[in-house]
C-alpha cells in the first residue's frame, strides 16, 4: 500500500509539474527567482552573433518564492506588472512538500486565502499586483499548510518600483528591461550589465531600486535606461560580455544605429569592459560614445580568507552552499578563492583582460570609474563575524573571524547580504527528517545563527579605480565624501556620474531629424562624417522637426548639416551647464554659482594629474596640444594604432609650437599618450 502511494505521489508531481510549467509559460514571459533552494548551472556561447533577441509583447514580471527557506527577504517587484509564485521545490523538476493551503497577511491586516484545495508545489497569486497598489515598502506574511499537516510561516519586505515600459528576451533566456526617459524622441540610452548573482536571485528590479536615484535622474534628462539580467549569472565572464555585446549593437539598431551609453555595476563593470576591448581589438567596435563600471572590480575582490576556508571545510558536500564560491566567475573575480587556491583562473582571465586592445581597455570611448569608497583605509578592525552552530540542547561549532590585513585597505565594504544566513542549511534537516521518517518529528534539528560586527572591505580603492603605478586606466574618476557599501550608491555621486556622461562628446550624422530631439554634451558634432563608428550620412533638420543642441565646451555644425523650411533649430554653448538630481522632481537645472560648480570638482579625483587635452578631435591634418599647468620643461607626445603599434613620436622642448601633423595618418582611431617626464595623460583621437 506504501508503495502505491509513493507511486501515486511520483505521478502527481509530474503531472503538476507539467501543468505549472505550461500555466507560467501563458502568464508572462520572464520569471525570475528571488528566493531559492536549488541553483541552475550552465553556460552560453562566447559568441555574439549566437544571441538574437526580440521585444516580447507580455511584458509581465514573476516571482518564484520558495517557502522552504525561512529568512527574511526583500522581494522587488513593479507597479501592477507582477505575479508572485509561492514554491515548494528542492530542484527545478521536482517538489517533496506539497502546499494545501496558503494565506497572506499585507501590513498586518489579517490572513486571506491565496489557495486552499489539493496539494500543489506551485502556487500562482493572481492578485499580487493588486495587493501592492502603491509604490514602497509594504510587509507580508505567509501562513502554509503542508500535505503532512504542519503549518509553517514565513516573512517577506515587498518592495514595489515603478513599472518597466518594455520587455526584451533572447533564445538564451538573458532577458533586458526598458524603463523609458521623459524624451520619447530622444536618442539617449544607456545599457547597465548586472553585477556577481551566485543564485540567479537579484533581478533588474533589484538593482532598479538600488539605484533609483540615479536611474530616474537619467529618465528625467532623456535617457531611456535598460537593465541587462544573464541567466546564467556566474559562468565564464567572457560568455556574459558576449550577452553584453549583442545586447548593446540590438540597442543601438532600435536608436538608428547611434551611439550610446554602457557599463555594468560590480562584475557588470568588467563585463562591459570586456565586451567593449574585445569589440574592438577583434575590429568591429561596438556602438558607444562612454563607458561607466560603477565600484568594479578591475584588479579583483576581496572576501576573507580565513571564512571562505571554514565554509569550504563545512560545506563540501553541499552543492547548493558551496556554488556562491565554486563557479567560474568566482574564481576569476576573487583575488583568494578557496576552490582556486592558487589563483591560476584569477590570474589567467586578468592577465588577457589587461592585454586585450593594448590595455584592457576600449580606446574608442571616454571610460568613466566610479568608487563607493575614498583612498583612506577601513577603519575596522578585530572580530567582525561569527558563526554557531545550534544542535538542539547543545551548542555546536563557534568560530569568530577577524579582519585580515587585506580587508582593511581602503575601500567599499562588503554586502550585508554576503554574510547573511543560508536558510536551506537552517531548516532542511528537519523537513529531509520528515520527508523519509513521515509522521515523526525530530526533537531538535540543525539551526545556524550569524553575527556580524562590523564591515571588512569588499571592492578595493585601487581595484574600483584600476590604479598602475600611482595613475587610474580611466578618463575620469568618481569617488563619494565618505566609504559606502558595495549595495550602496553613495548619495553625494549622484549628480557626478549624471554630469559625467551626460556632458560628454557626442557625435550625430546619418539622420533625418523628425519630431523633437535634443542633444547634450561637452562637445557636439553635427555632419555627415563625425565619427567612424556609425554610417556616414548627412543631418538634416525635416520641415516639423525641431533640433536643440546644448554643449559645455563646444558645438560643431560641420560638413552634411542642413535644417530645411519649417523646421525649428537651436544650438548654445553654456560653460556653466550642470544637471542636477532633485529627489522628488529630478529636474535639470543650469547654474552659475562657483561654489555648486566646485563640488564636482572636489567630489572627483582625477589620478591621472596631467591635464592635456588634444584639439580639434577628430582632426583631418593637424592638431594642438593643450596643457592645462604652466609648462616649464619637454613633453613628448607618441600615437598609436589600435594594434599598438607607435606609428608617431613626438619631442616638444619647452616653449615650442604644440601642433603635431597627422596627414599621412590614415583614417581611423588612435591612442595618444602625452608625457611631462613625471605625469602623463592618455586621449582618444580620430583621424578623418
Amino acid at each position: 500500500m506504501k508503495l502505491i502511494l509513493r507511486h501515486l505521489l511520483i505521478i502527481l508531481s509530474i503531472s503538476l509539474l507539467i501543468r505549472e510549467k505550461q500555466l507560467h509559460a501563458q502568464i508572462c514571459d520572464d520569471w525570475k527567482s528571488q528566493s531559492t533552494a536549488f541553483v541552475v548551472t550552465g553556460s552560453t556561447p562566447a559568441n555574439p552573433e549566437y544571441y538574437i533577441w526580440e521585444e516580447k509583447g507580455n511584458n509581465m514580471h514573476g516571482v518564484h518564492l520558495c517557502v522552504l527557506n525561512a529568512d527574511v527577504i526583500p522581494v522587488y517587484i513593479q507597479q501592477n506588472n507582477n505575479y508572485i509564485n509561492f514554491t515548494s521545490r528542492f530542484s527545478p523538476a521536482a517538489a517533496h512538500l506539497y502546499m494545501l493551503k496558503l494565506e497572506v497577511n499585507i501590513n498586518g491586516n489579517g490572513f486571506v486565502d491565496v489557495y486552499c484545495g489539493s496539494a500543489k508545489q506551485d502556487i500562482v497569486w493572481y492578485g499580487s499586483s493588486a495587493s501592492f497598489p502603491a509604490l514602497g515598502d509594504y510587509n507580508l506574511k505567509v501562513r502554509i499548510t503542508f500535505f503532512d499537516g504542519t503549518i509553517r510561516y514565513r516573512e517577506y519586505i515587498v518592495k514595489v518600483i515603478p513599472q518597466s515600459q518594455k520587455l526584451y528576451k533572447d533564445n538564451a533566456g538573458n532577458t533586458l528591461r526598458q524603463w523609458t526617459g521623459n524624451d520619447p524622441n530622444g536618442l539617449n540610452a544607456i545599457v547597465f550589465s548586472e553585477g556577481f548573482d551566485a543564485y540567479n536571485t537579484n533581478p533588474q528590479e533589484m538593482y532598479y531600486a538600488v539605484a533609483e536615484e540615479l536611474i530616474e535622474c537619467f529618465r528625467s534628462n532623456g535617457y531611456d535606461v535598460f537593465l541587462l539580467d544573464n541567466y546564467f549569472g556566474t559562468q565564464d565572464i567572457r560568455n556574459n560580455a558576449a550577452i553584453f555585446a549583442s545586447a548593446v549593437n540590438f540597442i543601438s539598431s532600435r536608436y538608428g544605429e547611434e551611439l550610446i551609453v554602457a557599463g555594468g555595476v560590480s562584475m557588470g563593470g568588467i563585463i562591459s569592459r570586456y565586451a567593449l576591448a574585445k569589440a574592438e581589438q577583434d575590429g568591429d567596435p561596438l556602438p558607444v560614445h562612454t563607458f561607466i563600471a560603477i565600484d568594479s572590480p578591475h584588479q579583483g575582490a576581496l572576501i576573507s580568507e580565513p571564512l571562505q576556508n571554514f565554509k569550504k571545510s563545512n560545506e563540501e558536500d553541499d552543492e547548493f552552499a558551496k556554488h556562491a564560491l565554486s563557479n567560474e566567475a568566482a574564481r576569476q573575480l576573487l583575488i583568494y578563492n578557496a576552490y582556486d587556491q592558487g589563483g591560476s583562473v584569477h590570474q589567467a582571465f586578468f592577465n588577457e583582460l589587461n592585454t586585450m586592445n593594448g590595455d584592457g581597455y576600449p580606446h574608442l570611448t571616454r571610460n568613466i570609474g566610479v568608487s563607493f569608497s575614498t583612498d583612506q583605509p577601513n577603519p575596522n578592525s578585530g572580530g567582525w563575524y561569527k558563526i554557531t552552530y545550534h544542535t538542539g540542547p547543545f551548542n555546536g561549532t563557534v568560530k569568530t573571524f577577524d579582519l585580515t590585513a587585506a580587508e582593511k585597505l581602503a575601500g567599499s565594504w562588503l554586502p550585508k547580504d554576503l554574510t547573511s544566513m543560508s536558510p536551506i542549511i537552517k531548516q532542511a534537516s528537519y523537513w529531509w527528517f520528515q520527508m523519509l521518517v513521515p509522521g515523526i518529528t525530530p526533537l531538535y534539528y540543525l539551526t545556524i545563527e550569524f553575527e556580524r560586527f562590523t564591515d571588512p572591505t569588499y571592492i578595493p580603492y585601487y581595484s574600483a579605480l584600476d590604479i598602475r603605478n600611482g595613475n587610474s586606466m580611466f578618463d575620469e574618476c568618481i569617488e563619494p565624501e565618505s566609504t559606502s557599501w558595495h549595495d550602496v550608491l553613495p548619495e553625494d555621486i549622484l549628480e557626478d556620474i549624471v554630469n559625467e556622461v551626460i556632458l560628454t562628446d557626442v557625435y550625430f550624422q546619418h539622420k533625418f531629424v523628425i519630431g523633437e530631439w535634443s542633444l547634450r554634451g561637452k562637445k557636439v558634432a553635427v555632419g555627415n562624417y563625425v565619427t567612424t563608428l556609425v554610417p556616414q550620412g548627412d543631418v538634416v533638420v525635416l520641415p516639423g522637426g525641431k533640433l536643440d543642441i546644448m554643449a559645455s565646451e563646444i558645438a560643431m555644425l560641420r560638413n552634411g548639416f542642413s535644417a530645411q523650411y519649417k523646421s525649428e533649430f537651436t544650438v548654445k554653448a553654456d560653460p556653466d551647464m550642470y544637471f542636477e538630481c532633485n529627489n522628488k522632481q529630478f529636474t535639470p537645472e543650469f547654474f552659475q554659482d562657483d561654489d555648486h560648480k566646485q563640488k564636482i570638482i572636489t567630489n572627483k579625483k582625477l589620478i591621472s594629474s596631467l591635464e592635456a587635452t588634444i584639439f580639434p578631435n577628430p582632426a583631418y591634418e593637424r592638431i594642438n596640444l593643450q596643457i592645462a599647468q604652466a609648462r616649464s620643461g619637454a613633453v613628448t607626445v607618441e600615437v598609436y594604432n589600435t594594434l599598438s603599434e607607435l606609428v608617431l613620436y613626438k619631442y616638444i622642448p619647452a616653449g615650442d609650437n604644440t601642433e603635431l601633423n597627422i596627414g599621412h595618418l590614415n583614417k581611423g582611431p588612435y591612442i595618444v599618450r602625452i608625457s611631462d617626464g613625471e605625469k602623463s595623460k592618455t586621449c582618444k583621437l580620430i583621424k578623418l
